[in-house]
């Protein structure tokens, strides 16, 4: 979502409300695109958080916090090297672009931090007293770009001027004059094209607030339109002129984000619209609500294309095997001809291409046409088929076998499937890559590369007061199962369809209720296949009853001595029996 230079004008505020005079601390940079700079001012410790990613390049102070790599990439050290302990003395905004300068004095040397918050084109640049530049966190060489270039050694140049006014310093006359008076598209657009800073949301706001249609065309408003539009104009950057902003975000009916803006916009109607005292705090509602929620959308499809690219795979393969082992199943038909011939060989000579014998293991006797091959003896004709016998009969047990294995693999990648679908967070997928990375469906990374930390299971508590733990992935259920359950404890999972292990911790050593069995039922229908269905059903045996097959894949057990029950998954159930283990903490 992109930030004009309204917005920008706001962040820039924000900063020297907070930061001039701080000094420079410790710099983290994080993968390509994100970087925070640790300051500190007597008494208080502040975080600025810089981005340029295209989807959300920003800059703000920020309460966030992020895991910081052992090996800080090459940029984020020539930050280090230049800036640490280095005073933060002063922010421009140059002509009201979007574009900031931090100016940072170190040992007396001013060095400038420039940031360009330009969506897909934003980049971090350090220069140094002369306009050099000392750094890019994206280089950018003559093939790239022929006009512009940034790299270590080259002189700094600024993005391309636009023929805009700056519309904080714009009066009346200017204004006017600035717009052609053949304008002939959308009014929003005559404020749009001619002043810098300014995106559709504020142009549209501005004739908004004027009480004309921002879709009528300016060269049709009248010169009292004209007037009430300037007006507008001029209240909205009086207060940017003052710092009279109102941060606010615009949620739509889908709770996702609609617009980020330093005014509410009054022009979108049935939009929520949530309002915030700094920038700051509006970014970091942004990242969690927006970006982080479009991170998990990408790495859930990701893994979700993954999956089922290996499940098409997997059920390709399976279709192919059970057409062999159909063919396969002639095995006993070239027995019967061998001893067909065999029985008949003294009636067959060598060089006939055939033979029409009658049929002794038919009902009925009838004849059957067999083929024969001229150059060689009947008895090796009917050793013949007898080969042909054995190898069929083992092609048969190898195909079962094979057939085995790849319906092993669907049921484990089907279970996959459903965690990657019923994943709460970024975390919960992180996990399960993480265990496809291990079971080498996606490929494995460079050593060094960070481990995460395991996440708990996910944790309800019966009506009753049994703690009940369901698995979040199939590494966890294998653990829940195998290592973190005891053998009195219960386990109950769907019948025969893709589902989350369950468990009822037995803390009474007695048995357990059937209202806390039935409660664990409907949590493992709801965390299954079968969430959308009602009277799933679903099995349930003490924990010494699961075992695990040797050499299986992760979540893949078998299981005897079991019960089963019919149970409805109920999403307000497993609300209230979170909100019971939540309670009892």
């Amino acid at each position: 979502m992109a930030i004009d230079g309204v917005l920008l004008n706001n962040c820039k505020f924000d900063l020297e409300n907070k930061i001039i005079g701080s000094r420079v601390n410790k710099i983290y940079q994080m993968g390509k695109t994100l970087l925070t700079i640790d300051i500190r001012q007597p008494g208080e410790s502040l975080k600025i958080l810089i981005s340029i990613d295209p989807e959300g390049s920003r800059v703000h102070l920020t309460d966030l916090k992020f895991e910081h790599p052992s090996h800080p990439p090459d940029f984020c050290m020539v930050l280090r090297k230049y800036l640490s302990n280095g005073n933060i003395v002063k922010i421009t905004q140059p002509e009201f672009e979007r574009v900031l300068h931090l100016k940072i004095d170190k040992g007396g040397k001013i060095y400038t931090l420039i940031l360009e918050i330009m969506g897909r084109y934003s980049n971090i640049i350090l220069v140094d007293e002369n306009n050099i530049v000392l750094d890019a966190m994206k280089r950018v060489g003559e093939k790239k770009n022929k006009e512009r270039q940034l790299y270590p050694g080259i002189e700094y140049q600024a993005p391309p001027p636009q023929d805009k006014l700056n519309p904080l310093n714009v009066n009346k006359k200017d204004f006017f004059e600035k717009i052609p008076d053949d304008f002939r598209k959308y009014c929003y657009k005559a404020i749009m094209y001619n002043f810098r800073g300014i995106g559709p949301n504020i142009a549209k706001e501005i004739v908004h607030r004027a009480n004309i249609d921002y879709e009528k065309h300016f060269h049709e408003l009248s010169n009292e339109n004209l007037d009430s539009i300037w007006k507008s104009f001029d209240q909205i950057f009086s207060k940017v002129n003052n710092g009279e902003f109102n941060p606010t975000v615009g949620i739509n009916e889908d709770t996702l984000i609609d617009y980020t803006s330093a005014f509410e916009l009054k022009y979108i109607k049935d939009l929520k619209t949530k309002n915030f005292k700094t920038t700051g705090d509006l970014f970091d509602y942004f990242y969690k609500n927006h970006i982080q929620k479009r991170e998990f959308i990408k790495l859930q499809k990701r893994l979700s294309d993954i999956v089922n690219n290996f499940l098409d795979k997997n059920r390709k393969k399976q279709r192919e095997l059970r057409g062999k082992i159909k063919e396969s199943k002639n095995a006993d038909k070239y027995k019967k001809i061998g001893e067909l011939i065999k029985s008949n060989i003294y009636q067959i000579e060598k060089g006939q291409k055939k033979v029409v014998l009658t049929d002794y293991y038919d009902s009925e006797q009838k004849e059957i046409k067999i083929e024969l091959d001229p150059k060689i003896t009947p008895a090796e004709n009917a050793q013949k088929y007898f080969k042909k016998y054995e190898k069929a009969k083992k092609s048969y047990n190898h195909l079962k076998r094979e057939l085995g294995k790849f319906r092993h693999e669907e049921r484990y990648l089907e279970q996959v499937q459903l965690n990657i679908e019923q994943a709460d967070s970024e975390d919960d997928l992180v996990e399960i890559e993480n265990e496809l990375r291990e079971e080498g469906y996606i490929q494995k990374q460079k050593q060094g590369s960070k481990e995460n930390k395991a996440l708990p299971p996910r944790k309800f508590k019966s009506s009753e007061g049994y703690d009940i733990l369901v698995g979040r992935n199939n590494k966890q259920n294998d653990y829940l199962t195998k290592k973190k359950a005891n053998d009195h404890d219960i386990w109950v999972h769907t019948k025969k369809i893709p589902g989350s292990h369950v468990i009822i911790r037995n803390h009474t050593n007695d048995e357990i209720p059937e209202k806390t069995i039935k409660e664990a039922a409907q949590l493992a229908a709801y965390f299954s296949k079968g969430k959308m269905s009602t009277n799933v059903p679903v099995d349930y045996t003490t924990v010494k009853n699961v075992n695990k097959p040797k050499g299986a894949k992760p979540g893949l057990v078998y299981y005897d001595d079991y019960k089963t029950l019919y149970a409805d998954p109920d999403k307000e159930l497993v609300k209230k029996l979170s909100e019971n283990a939540k309670n009892t903490k």
